[in-house]
C-alpha cells in the first residue's frame, strides 16, 4: 500500500515536472519569435502603413454614408462605434504571420522531417513561434489603428466589460486562426502550392468575417448565414465585444468560438496523423 502510494506520488510528481519544462520550453520559443520580429520592427511598421490608408478611407466612406442617409446611429452602431469596430477588426485582419506559407516550405524542402525529430510537438512549436510573431504584429497595428480612429472620432466608447472580455475571445480567436492556417499548410503533402487555398480562405474571413462592416449591416438571409459561419467568431465578434458588448451575444460567442475550435482541433489532428504518416524520417 505504501509503495502504490510513493509510485502515484512519484508519477503526479514527473507529470507536473513534464508540464513545467514544457511550459518553459514553448513559452522561450515565443519570446525568441517576438524578439526575432523586433529586430526587424522598422519592416513590420512599413506593412502597417497600409492599415493607415485602409482606416482612413472606409472612415471617409462611413462618414458619407451617415450624412446621405441623415442618421446618427447604423445597424446599432454610431459612427464613433463604427470607426473603432473597424479599427479593432483591421488590426486582428492585417496582424496575420504567414503561417500557411511556412508550413508549406516545411514539407516541400524536407526540413518537417527534421523538426520532427526535435523533442518536443511540431505543432505546439509553431503555435509558439505564431503567437509571438502574431503579438508584434497585433500590438504596432493597434496602436497604429488605435491613433487613426482617434484622429477620426475621438476617444471610444468602451465598457469596462468589454474590455475585460475583449482578450478572451481574442486569444480563442487568434487559435482558430492558426488551426484553420496549419491545417491548410498540411495540406501541401497533397498539394504543390496551398497558396490558392490560404488566398480562399482569408478572402472568406474578410468577407463573412465582418472586417470592414459588422455583420448588423448586412441583409438578411446574408446576415443570418454569416453569423452561423465560424468566420464570424474569428473577427466580428471579438471586435463587436470590445465596442458594442452584449451579455447575451457574448455568451453565444463563447460557444460558437468553443465549438469552432473543438472541431477544427480534430480535424486538424486527423489531418496531421494521416500527413505524418507519409514522412520518410529516415530518409528526409
Amino acid at each position: 500500500m505504501l509503495e502504490t502510494t510513493i509510485e502515484r506520488t512519484g508519477s503526479r510528481h514527473r507529470a507536473r515536472h513534464s508540464v513545467y519544462w514544457s511550459w518553459r520550453k514553448y513559452t522561450a520559443v515565443m519570446r525568441v519569435s517576438v524578439a526575432n520580429n523586433l529586430a526587424y520592427i522598422y519592416e513590420v511598421m512599413f506593412r502597417s502603413l497600409f492599415l493607415i490608408v485602409l482606416i482612413f478611407v472606409f472612415g471617409q466612406l462611413w462618414r458619407t454614408t451617415y450624412s446621405a442617409r441623415g442618421v446618427s446611429v447604423l445597424g446599432g452602431f454610431s459612427m464613433n462605434a463604427m470607426i473603432w469596430y473597424l479599427a479593432v477588426a483591421e488590426t486582428m485582419a492585417t496582424s496575420i504571420p504567414p503561417l500557411t506559407r511556412r508550413i508549406d516550405e516545411d514539407v516541400r524542402t524536407g526540413r518537417l522531417a527534421y523538426l520532427l525529430g526535435r523533442p518536443n510537438s511540431y505543432v505546439l512549436y509553431n503555435f509558439a513561434q505564431y503567437l509571438g510573431e502574431r503579438l508584434v504584429r497585433f500590438c504596432i497595428n493597434g496602436v497604429i489603428a488605435a491613433v487613426i480612429a482617434l484622429l477620426l472620432v475621438g476617444p471610444p466608447h468602451f465598457t469596462w466589460m468589454g474590455a475585460l472580455a475583449w482578450p478572451l475571445v481574442t486569444f480563442l480567436a487568434l487559435c482558430i486562426d492558426f488551426v484553420a492556417y496549419f491545417g491548410i499548410g498540411l495540406l501541401a503533402f497533397w498539394t504543390e502550392d496551398t497558396n490558392s487555398f490560404t488566398i480562399i480562405y482569408s478572402r472568406l474571413t474578410l468577407v463573412l468575417g465582418g472586417v470592414l462592416v459588422p455583420l448588423e449591416i448586412f441583409p438578411q438571409p446574408l446576415r443570418g448565414i454569416a453569423q452561423a459561419l465560424p468566420f464570424s467568431a474569428i473577427l466580428y465578434g471579438p471586435a463587436r465585444t470590445l465596442v458594442h458588448f452584449d451579455l447575451a451575444s457574448f455568451g453565444g460567442l463563447l460557444l460558437q468560438q468553443g465549438v469552432t475550435l473543438g472541431v477544427g482541433c480534430l480535424i486538424l489532428g486527423a489531418i496531421y496523423r494521416v500527413a505524418i504518416r507519409r514522412v520518410n524520417i529516415n530518409g528526409g
